[in-house]
């Protein structure tokens, strides 16, 4: 066995399709406001997002730039000032891949330096210091014969490196601060880093000198993207973090980097290193793990832990008992196993002693006499788990299924198996809770044992794969897959949740207010109360085995090569930036993202998305929802929408970190699907206003109809009225003649009938000629004609066919009647002293046509003001199918006209 101690360093590979990790001339890396990282160098400009790169230069049809050489980078808000080797200096739009040349006259366009100071540019051109003012686009030369190899600024002071030393620009002047050989530097907010050949140096911006010693060659150095301290990268990959205040280091968990001389060194805000060398670039990340190598020379390098006598041992598959970091055996504890006994499966300290799974039963190791010995219980059994509860021991083996040992009578008190309703006699866990109810794991069932009537229940689970561990807590039971996640149930067995299905998980243990779970890969912590599962960061390049472990606050973790110890302390969530990195529109792509305005549903939209942590994990994951609907999941990092109906549409977007965690942070965007022409935000302004205008006229006709329809329900009423005062005064003299002739009172009798004849007759009288009444056409209408002479002086001259008085009654009736309101009606509403009337019969139908000397039938035709007399005639016209028609001449007389249809009528 070889026993040894790793110290890891984990590498990023996280980055993707163009991966940054290939370039190998990178002169300066940077982040911008949003989250990406922009490397720059003789390939041009790279921006990174942790799964995809895209490079800008000359060779980029897609994402073109005039140029591919890039000497120096700064970030100026939203944009990036780049110094190029051969075309000036320029400003790059990060939002839209847009460039701008600044028109600096320089006598050569290779620019080698240069930053925004205070309102001016500084470029670096050979041998030549300028400032640029972009107001008044003068530009100066400052200093003429300088070499200039570092171009850098703190809030208050300008820096310039050269072979000289460091340098501040005070009045247009180089003014000497440090006069040593500078190797690497950095500016903190109110100070610069300097690093010479044996001192690190701290000037601040008010001229305070102090420094350390050191006794490496550091050529990289990087300020730390939070806070005011800084990184030292030495030429051997010994990575060093200082206190930006004081100078003393400080502790951090970065491994060792690859041993090459830096050109670039860039912490960003997810805590990983980039760093750029001739070699590539190397993406590191802070591990807070230990590996501990482990080989036994065996085939299958799966080994147990477990703690005995507050030590770690190992129980071996194939080399017996092993020590790990403190011995406790002797050389010879395994002299006494059989060949099948040194492959053990479980191991299990109880009361000082030491149980071993193996496959020849079960045995049991003697601190006293440093030996193992084979217990005769279940001798020859493949044991598979044991476990331990109220001095009961559960042995579960792979052909008999369980069995319950009693260490104080030494006796099997029970077996379960399949007589007893297992469906595997395979048992690979067992959970004993307080109220003695077993949740047993055979194979892939999941089944309980309840004491009480001494039966087992296999739940409906919904792995296929088989179930290895169990773990008890906030009251639920969660059991851990090879292949199906993690199933969490309450404790009746009912499934509640399945937790990051498709992955393999092995061991579990409840350690505070956490589970550990070990994974293939990874290994990963689970909130019992959240179900959030998050991996533990640089282990997801690690199988676990089974067995976890906690001593001294440390997590250790068996895995097929070694043992790995985790320090217990819960690291803060990192909630990367999420956004929609560039936009694909039916095959145009754009960077980032905007309103999204599209013609139709046709076109095709493909948002490539990005959650902005660069250390190296899990496959990230992400999920939208439109308008607020319910989450759906994306397969992978980019959603493409299509077919979407005319309307807006706010689209809200999720992702995980490089651990698993849900980022609080959401990607947002909008999508305006236009409407087809004929429904377009002008149109559909028309049509509202006219629909408005509409309804107005409508509700308005509706009154004005109401109105004349509650006009004429008045005039029904008086008549009403009028008819009932006449019957009730016949009515009581009736009665009255009644009481007189009872009292033989002839003449009181006569009185009264007289009186009520009288009554009737001046009621009659005063009817107007309103009806037919049985008389023929060619009588009524001349008798109507001498009726509106002698009481309203209007002539009516009248011209009717003979013939006409054949038609049936009801038709002539009708026709009379519409004659008498039309003539009353006019005369009532109109200045009118004459008519002319025709009656006769032309192709089949009968023509009614009145002519008056002034507009009196204007109102007629209304459907909406109307009389009494319109309302008759018009239902009489609707009665017979006829047609009506008024017209005004141009001697202002009207005519009224209305043809009877005599072929349907007869």
């Amino acid at each position: 066995m070889t026993t040894s101690l790793t110290s890891h360093a984990s590498h990023s590979t996280s980055v993707n399709s163009t991966s940054v990790n290939s370039f190998s001339n990178i002169a300066k890396i940077l982040q911008d406001k949003r989250g990406f990282v922009w490397l720059a160098g003789q390939e041009g400009l790279i921006r990174a997002d942790g799964k995809q790169s895209i490079n800008f230069s000359l060779n980029n049809q897609e994402w073109p730039l005039p140029y591919s050489w890039i000497q120096d980078i700064a970030l100026i808000d939203d944009k990036l000032l780049l110094a190029t080797e051969t075309h000036g200096l320029w400003l790059f739009d990060t939002r839209n891949g847009g460039v701008e040349k600044l028109p600096i006259k320089t006598h050569i366009q290779s620019h080698y330096r240069a930053v925004f100071f205070k309102g001016h540019y500084y470029i670096y051109s050979p041998y030549k210091l300028y400032r640029f003012n972009p107001i008044t686009k003068i530009t100066e030369i400052l200093h003429h014969n300088i070499v200039i190899s570092k171009l850098l600024h703190s809030n208050e002071q300008l820096y310039i490196v050269t072979s000289d030393g460091l340098f501040q620009l005070q009045d247009e002047q180089l003014l000497s601060v440090l006069p040593h050989s500078i190797t690497a530097i950095t500016v903190l907010s109110n100070a610069v880093i300097a690093i010479t050949a044996d001192k690190i140096y701290r000037l601040t911006d008010d001229g305070q000198l102090t420094s350390i010693a050191h006794n490496e060659r550091i050529y990289g150095l990087t300020k730390t993207f939070a806070g005011d301290n800084f990184i030292t990268v030495s030429s051997t990959g010994k990575v060093t973090q200082y206190h930006g205040l004081t100078l003393t280091t400080l502790p951090h968990h970065y491994g060792i980097a690859k041993d090459v001389r830096l050109k670039a060194v860039f912490q960003d805000s997810s805590g990983v290193l980039w760093l750029a060398s001739s070699h590539g670039v190397e993406q590191l990340s802070e591990s807070f793990i230990k590996n501990h190598d482990v080989d036994f020379k065996l085939a299958v390098n799966a080994n147990e832990i477990t703690l005995f006598e507050n030590e770690i041992i190992i129980g071996s598959y194939g080399a017996g008992l092993q020590n790990f970091l403190t011995p406790v055996f002797k050389e010879s504890v395994n002299n006494n196993f059989s060949k099948k006994g040194l492959k053990i499966f479980d191991v299990l300290a109880v009361n000082k002693q030491l149980y071993t799974a193996s496959f020849d039963g079960i045995w049991r190791f003697d601190k006293t006499t440093q030996q193992v010995t084979k217990l005769h219980i279940l001798a020859n059994q493949l044991i598979l788990k044991l476990e331990h509860k109220n001095n009961l021991l559960y042995i579960g083996t792979n052909y008999d299924g369980l069995y319950i040992y009693d260490l104080a009578s030494k006796k099997i008190t029970k077996q379960i198996s399949v007589e007893h309703g297992l469906i595997s006699t395979e048992i690979l866990d067992v959970l004993p809770l307080d109220n003695g109810q077993l949740w047993i794991a055979n194979n892939n069932n999941i089944s309980l044992y309840q004491p009480s009537s001494n039966s087992v229940i296999t739940l409906d689970t919904p792995n296929k794969s088989k179930v290895a561990s169990f773990v008890l807590a906030d009251n639920k039971v969660f059991a851990s897959t090879l292949g199906d996640g993690i199933l969490v149930f309450n404790l009746q067995g009912d499934l509640l949740a399945q937790i990051f299905k498709g992955h393999s998980f092995t061991e579990m243990l409840v350690e505070g207010s956490d589970i550990w779970v070990s994974g293939q890969p990874g290994l990963y912590r689970l909130s019992p109360t959240t179900h959030q599962l998050t991996l533990i960061e640089n282990t997801q390049q690690y199988t676990f085995v089974s067995s976890l472990l906690v001593k001294d606050n440390t997590l250790y973790a068996i895995h097929y090569s070694g043992i790995l110890a985790i320090t217990l302390i819960k690291q803060k969530q990192f909630n990367p930036n999420v956004l929609i990195s560039k936009t694909t529109i039916s095959g145009r792509p754009y960077l980032l993202n905007k309103t999204i305005e599209i013609d139709s549903g046709n076109d095709v939209i493909t948002l490539d998305l990005a959650s902005l942590d660069y250390r190296p994990g899990l496959a990230k994951k992400y999920q939208y929802r439109i308008n607020n609907n319910n989450w759906q999941q994306i397969s992978n990092n980019q959603l493409t929408l299509t077919g979407l109906a005319a309307g807006n549409y706010h689209v809200e977007i999720m992702a995980t970190n490089s651990l698993g965690q849900w980022s609080n942070i959401k990607a947002f965007t909008e999508i305006h699907v236009a409407y087809p022409w004929y429904w377009s935000l002008q149109l559909r302004i028309f049509y509202g206003v006219t629909l408005f205008f509409t309804v107005l006229i409508i509700a308005w006709l509706l009154f004005l109809r109401t109105k004349s329809i509650k006009h004429i329900h008045t005039l029904l009423k008086n008549d009403m009225r009028n008819s009932g005062k006449l019957m009730k005064v016949i009515q009581r003299n009736l009665q009255l003649v009644s009481t007189s002739l009872e009292s033989n009172d002839i003449v009181q009798s006569k009185q009264l009938i007289q009186q009520s004849i009288l009554a009737l007759e001046e009621s009659s009288n005063a009817q107007e000629p309103d009806n037919l009444a049985g008389k023929t056409l060619s009588i009524a209408v001349p008798f109507l004609a001498d009726y509106v002479f002698n009481k309203y002086q209007v002539t009516l001259h009248t011209n009717i066919d003979e013939e006409l008085d054949k038609l049936n009654y009801e038709l002539r009736a009708d026709v009379y009647k519409v004659i008498f309101e039309a003539l009353i009606s006019a005369i009532f509403k109109s200045n009118v002293a004459n008519f002319d009337l025709t009656l006769q019969e032309v192709k089949g139908k009968l023509w009614l046509t009145i002519s008056a000397d002034n507009d009196s039938f204007s109102q007629l035709s209304s459907k909406v003001s109307f009389d009494l007399a319109s309302y008759t005639i018009r239902q009489i016209t609707y009665k017979h199918q006829a047609s009506l028609n008024t017209f005004t001449n141009d001697d202002k007389g009207s005519q009224l006209v209305i043809s009877f249809p005599l072929m349907a009528l007869t």
